[in-house]
């Protein structure tokens, strides 16, 4: 396990502190004086020596997370791609898997998924700009994976139906802890049955006839 310098630990701290305000209370309610305070730090200094400004922040904390999930996936993935004919079934485990792992191995998982959902519905045009760039690469590999085991789905289509999938997964995931109290009563499950139903789910929808 690599030892961080002093300087690398007090930018992960940052970062950490960053990630949960911005997932408790959004990205435009957080000061930096707050994100300093949650990170234990004395002054602006550091924060402003690792990033510069707020967006400089946003960006060390997508790149943050997405370096997790490029890492946690690509095994997976790469598995998919080396078959002739890709699952869709196979495709969204590849997908949806590495949100299980975050949310049940990592301290700040629930932090990072509940990030990103607030990056999506919350965020303006530079938030989402920002987004795009780190996730473009991934979702470039799974948008051509799909074109694959879906041929006779039209390009367009198929991309506002795998918009359609990502985003249930990813806001799914960020409220699963609220099931319990969901509009249809208690429909609350194992972290495992709810990801093997966002894939049985999504994968009917992806596949649906086209009229």
């Amino acid at each position: 396990m690599q030892t961080l310098s002093a300087s690398d630990l007090s930018k992960q701290r940052l970062i950490l502190a960053a990630l949960k305000l911005f997932a408790e209370q959004g990205i435009d309610a957080v000061s930096l004086r707050m994100i300093n305070r949650e990170a234990g730090a004395k002054n602006n200094s550091a924060l402003h020596y690792h990033f510069g400004s707020k967006t400089g922040l946003v960006e060390a904390v997508v790149e943050f997370v997405q370096d997790w999930f490029e890492e946690a996936r690509e095994e997976a993935l790469k598995s998919v791609e080396g078959q002739k004919k890709p699952k869709v079934r196979d495709i969204l485990r590849a997908l949806v898997t590495p949100y299980l792992k975050l949310l049940k191995e990592e301290a700040w998982g629930y932090h990072a998924v509940r990030f990103i959902a607030r990056m999506e519905m919350e965020g303006g045009p530079e938030i989402h700009d920002i987004l795009n760039r780190f996730a473009s690469k991934a979702m470039k590999r799974f948008t051509k994976l799909f074109s694959t085991a879906l041929p006779d789905v039209p390009r367009k289509l198929l991309k506002q139906r795998l918009n359609f999938c990502i985003t249930s997964i990813i806001k799914g995931m960020a409220d699963y802890k609220s099931l319990k109290n969901s509009y249809m009563g208690d429909v609350s499950c194992s972290l495992d049955k709810l990801g093997e139903m966002y894939i049985e789910y999504n994968a009917a929808g992806l596949a649906a006839s086209v009229k």
